[in-house]
C-alpha cells in the first residue's frame, strides 16, 4: 500500500512528549515529530500506550548512519566507516533510512528495551527496490535478504531472535528459522518483486509471533536491528525503512472451552 508521507514539524507539545520519554527510558533516538499516518485499519492508541521508537528523524544529520545506530559485521566486528552501505535519505520533506549493496552483510542496530508483554504489537514500513538473485534465508549459500528487521531479546551472546523479511524465493506466510541458526526465527512478511518500490506497511503481533516460534514468554526486546544483504549471492540489494512503532493493544484472555454437558442443555 503507497501512502504519501507529510512534511513532519515539531512543537512545544512534541518537545514534552520526548523529554518525557527520555527521563522515563534513557534511550536517544530521533527528534520528536508528527509520525506519518498509517493506513486507516491499523489503530494507533494515544499517550504512552504508543512507542514511536525510531522515525528516523535527524534534522542536524543529513546522511550517514546516526547515533544511537551502529554497524557491525557479525557478532563481534565493528563495521569501518567504508563498509557502512546505510545512510539517512529524504524525500518531500521527510528522512527515512536507505540501505544498497551488491557484495556485503552489514547489520546496522539500536537499543531498545521494549516490553513486549506489555506493547505486543510491531509497526513500520519499508520499501525495497532490488532483491538479491535467488536470495534464501534457509540456505547458507543464498541466505541474502531484500530487508530484513529484526527484534533482539535480551540473553547473552547468542540471543533469540525474531526475523521478519522481505524474501526473494520464500512465500509471504512462511515461518522458518535463519540458516544454521535455530535461534532466530524468520517469518517471511512480503516475497519477491510485484510491489517493488511502494512503501508497504506492516503490522505484526511480536509477542504472539514469539509465544508461537519459541514458547513461554520473551525477555525485553534489547535490540531493534535491520539488515539488507548480498554477501552470498553477490546481486543487488536495496531497500529503505521507517517509521518502528511499538503499540499496546489488551491481550485478551484465553476463554476456557465449552464444557460438552452443557452444550448439548
Amino acid at each position: 500500500m503507497t501512502i504519501p508521507k507529510p512534511h513532519r514539524t515539531r512543537n512545544l507539545a512534541c518537545f514534552h512528549l520526548i523529554l518525557t520519554a527520555v527521563l522515563l527510558s534513557g534511550l536517544p533516538g530521533s527528534v520528536c515529530s508528527d509520525p506519518t499516518p498509517p493506513p486507516s485499519e491499523f489503530h494507533t492508541p494515544s499517550g504512552d500506550s504508543t512507542i514511536h521508537l525510531e522515525l528516523f528523524d535527524y534534522p542536524e544529520v543529513r546522511a550517514g548512519l546516526p547515533a544511537p545506530w551502529e554497524a557491525r559485521k557479525g557478532i563481534w566486528g565493528e563495521a569501518s566507516p567504508l563498509e557502512i552501505y546505510y545512510t539517512l535519505r529524504e524525500e518531500d520533506g521527510n528522512q527515512y533510512l536507505a540501505a544498497e549493496t551488491d557484495d556485503s552483510a552489514i547489520d546496522a542496530g539500536r537499543p531498545a528495551e521494549v516490553n513486549l508483554r506489555v506493547h505486543n504489537k510491531f509497526r513500520w514500513r519499508w520499501r525495497v527496490w532490488s532483491l538479491p538473485v535467488g536470495g534464501n534465508e534457509e540456505k547458507s549459500s543464498k541466505n541474502d535478504s531484500g530487508a530484513a528487521v529484526r527484534i533482539v531479546f535480551h540473553g547473552g551472546l547468542r540471543a533469540r531472535m525474531l526475523k521478519y523479511v522481505w524474501s526473494s524465493s520464500l512465500p509471504k506466510g512462511t515461518e522458518t528459522e535463519s540458516a544454521g541458526n535455530g535461534k532466530i526465527k524468520v517469518v517471511v512478511l512480503q516475497s519477491g518483486t510485484e510491489q517493488l518500490g511502494e512503501w508497504i506497511w506492516e503490522e505484526v503481533n511480536a509477542y504472539e509471533d514469539y509465544k508461537r516460534l519459541f514458547g513461554g514468554e520473551p525477555r525485553p526486546v534489547r535490540i531493534l536491528g535491520i539488515i539488507t544483504d548480498a554477501n552470498n549471492t553477490e546481486t543487488l540489494s536495496k531497500a529503505d525503512y521507517d517509521d518502528f512503532t511499538f503499540i499496546k493493544v489488551p491481550i485478551e484472555p484465553e476463554t476456557e472451552p465449552e464444557n460438552e454437558d452443557d452444550a448439548s442443555d
